[in-house]
């Protein structure tokens, strides 16, 4: 299990920075190439963001192996840990500010993150009821599909991209356990399967959150991602059977209490301006560079008339 919580965190760590080292590029991209594939082809032929799409191959074989040494329910909220490395980042790097709001959902993160890994089941069915695991996948899979059609035909219902796109990468990580329990199982044909699939939903999922941020903020795009991709993934396994209470049903409270409060985390630091900025979002960088710097310490005001140095 510890293990799995530092390969889990890694995997984070790497999908933090992809996101910094791709977002400014998706965001010059022009809005003729949103939903089509001929998006991720333009973007390809850019340095950042290949290496940020270099980063993310990298965290993928990280989160299968985290799922093969801990259960998705303690796997999934720690990648949750992604907003906290992207405001540590815009702190360092871009020196803003960290106020109350990001320390709030911050603070909700980590004490999600912790109730959620006291309370998720310890016990995982590596060949669960073959009629239950397709349940989650068809719901979840023709609601990211459904989302995808409809943001595509309908170009302002840039909501149905950002719900789609949470739909799809929470589809990805449910399919990752169930490609982690084959691989470990050493069930090739099926981790094949599951591999191939992996990767169509994972570059629909990819699409429509790049598509979504070259028509509106990264500060109302993420909230609405993560809210939906962050608990999602733990509730398929729950209702697949691939994890299982055993001795501790009891915990059922505090595991939902938990995925909600990391929820609410996520969707708080997705709207900091600090985080957007650091992620891409060329109104957030605007808005910070227009923000008045604070007068130094023992400055005198300017007289009226008279125009500051700055």
């Amino acid at each position: 299990m510890g293990l799995g919580i530092l390969v889990a965190v890694a995997a984070s760590l790497a999908n933090a920075f992809a996101i910094v080292l791709q977002a400014g590029e998706v965001r010059r991209s022009p809005l003729s190439k949103g939903g089509r594939p001929s998006l991720l082809l333009l973007l390809a032929h850019r340095r950042h963001w290949l290496a940020g799409t270099a980063l993310m191959v990298v965290a993928w074989p990280l989160q299968i192996l985290a799922l093969t040494l801990a259960p998705i329910t303690v796997v999934q909220p720690l990648l949750c840990t992604t907003q906290l490395v992207l405001l540590a980042v815009a702190r360092v790097r871009l020196r803003e500010r960290v106020g109350l709001f990001e320390a709030c959902g911050a603070l909700a993160i980590v004490c999600g993150v912790a109730a959620v890994v006291w309370a998720a089941p310890r016990e995982t069915v590596h060949d669960p009821h073959a009629l239950r695991v397709a349940q989650p996948l068809l719901v979840v899979g023709l609601g990211a599909l459904l989302a995808y059609g409809l943001g595509r035909k309908v170009p302002r219902l840039t909501l149905a991209l950002v719900i789609g796109s949470g739909l799809a990468y929470a589809w990805v990580d449910f399919v990752n356990k169930l490609l982690a329990d084959d691989l470990s199982s050493g069930h090739w044909l099926f981790a094949a399967l599951w591999l191939v699939a992996t990767v169509m939903f994972g570059a629909l999922a990819f699409l429509q959150e790049t598509t979504a941020l070259q028509r509106r903020p990264a500060v109302t795009v993420a909230p609405v991602v993560g809210a939906v991709h962050d608990p999602l993934p733990v509730v398929m396994a729950l209702w697949a059977g691939v994890e299982v209470w055993g001795s501790a049903p009891h915990r059922i409270g505090a595991l939902a209490a938990g995925l909600a409060v990391i929820a609410a985390g996520a969707a708080i630091l997705g709207r900091s301006r600090a985080v957007a900025r650091v992620s891409g979002d060329r109104e957030a960088a605007g808005a910070s560079r227009r923000r008045p710097a604070a007068p130094a310490p023992g400055a005198a005001a300017p007289a009226p008339g008279q125009r500051s140095a700055a």
